[in-house]
């Protein structure tokens, strides 16, 4: 590797030259905080001033700027349920300043202008449901009471604020459809589906993958693994449940919870069933495995048990002694469900039509 740089005051050495390429490629992002773009008002985020951005062999500086659905770069509005990107962008103008643009794809944005060598994707954000929360982040009604007369229903439609990324503040995997909990720790939005290649995903509307599909503990475990993410804690999926209501016995409206269902529901279509972290269909819908077992008290014989043929085997203290914890409910448990409901009873190698999974991602 050679060196990019010498001190030469006479700067005969080309390597002594301090060029905007150069800057460019040791610049990268560097800003004051990693958040630099956040959420500040409906349907409106800001761009922090002072941060300084690579883009192809240009250097911009920032200024505080909002941007909302004005810089879209097609439609005139956000879809719900869409993940969207935010690109800084080089017009080629050398007395211009940075371009904005936010976009739903994902490599850069729509126009023949705009291509990898002249825009940097440096952010992005969920448009869907959001719970009102007070300033401690509590669920709350119109009135602003904490739980209060109505709070179930205290929801609305806007950028989830907690579901805004930058380059240096996101999750090591790919962040669309994750919200953030906060201590380093992101979670999916939407109860996980197939990507069809053998991994999980975070996307609205989606069937949640569960037992039809064949998974059970193990499989989520390794999907999971396949896009960068892991199972929860039991202390990590409580936190991103807060707030979310409990499941009714007579009908859908808090979550896909109605004694008289039969089979799940695609992921994100319930307003009230969400939490005030803006997780989606935390009571109903499926049960979803967590990354802790529990071990039947009562079993005391101890020897190995053949329960995943082909696997190896378990040394345990009965052929159902292991017990892997599932939270949240099903589609037809009613008042069971809810932002702390669990069950202990089933065993990580069985396959369910009403057991998935939801995903957590540790920040980069």
């Amino acid at each position: 590797m050679g060196r990019l740089f010498v001190y030469d005051e006479n700067m005969t050495d080309e390597r002594a030259k301090i060029t905007v390429a150069k800057m460019a490629a040791v610049s990268d992002i560097v800003a004051a905080e990693k958040a630099f773009i956040q959420y500040t008002a409906a349907g409106q985020i800001t761009v922090l001033a002072g941060a300084v951005i690579a883009v192809g062999d240009a250097i911009f500086q920032t200024e505080e700027t909002v941007l909302s659905t004005a810089n879209l770069d097609g439609a005139s509005s956000f879809e719900h349920g869409k993940d969207y990107y935010i690109y800084i962008c080089d017009n080629g103008l050398d007395s211009a300043s940075e371009v904005y643009l936010i976009s739903e794809n994902s490599t850069f944005p729509d126009g023949e202008e705009w291509d990898d060598t002249n825009t940097r994707k440096i952010g992005g954000f969920h448009y869907g449901y959001v719970r009102n929360v007070d300033e401690y982040g509590r669920e709350i009604n119109v009135s602003g009471s904490v739980r209060g007369s109505g709070w179930e229903s205290n929801v609305r439609e806007d950028i989830a604020p907690n579901s805004v990324w930058t380059a240096l503040h996101r999750p090591k995997c790919e962040p669309s459809g994750m919200a953030y909990l906060g201590n380093g720790l992101w979670a999916d939005i939407y109860i996980a589906s197939d990507d069809g290649a053998n991994g999980l995903q975070s996307v609205y509307n989606a069937t949640p993958i569960t037992g039809t599909e064949g998974l059970n503990w193990y499989i989520a475990n390794e999907k999971a693994a396949r896009v960068g993410k892991r199972l929860p804690s039991l202390a990590e999926w409580l936190i991103a449940a807060e707030g979310s209501p409990q499941g009714l016995d007579g009908s859908n409206t808090n979550g896909h919870t109605a004694t008289t269902n039969t089979a799940r529901t695609a992921v994100g279509k319930i307003k009230n069933a969400i939490s005030v972290k803006n997780i989606m269909d935390i009571a109903g819908n499926v049960w979803e495995w967590m990354d802790e077992f529990v071990l039947d008290p009562t079993a005391t014989s101890w020897a190995w048990h053949d329960v995943m043929s082909g696997y190896g085997q378990i040394y345990m203290t009965s052929s159902t002694a292991l017990h892997a914890i599932l939270v949240g409910g099903g589609w037809i448990n009613g008042v069971h469900c809810g932002s702390r409901a669990a069950v202990c009873y089933n065993y990580p190698w069985d396959v369910n039509a009403n057991m998935g999974v939801r995903c957590v991602c540790d920040s980069l």
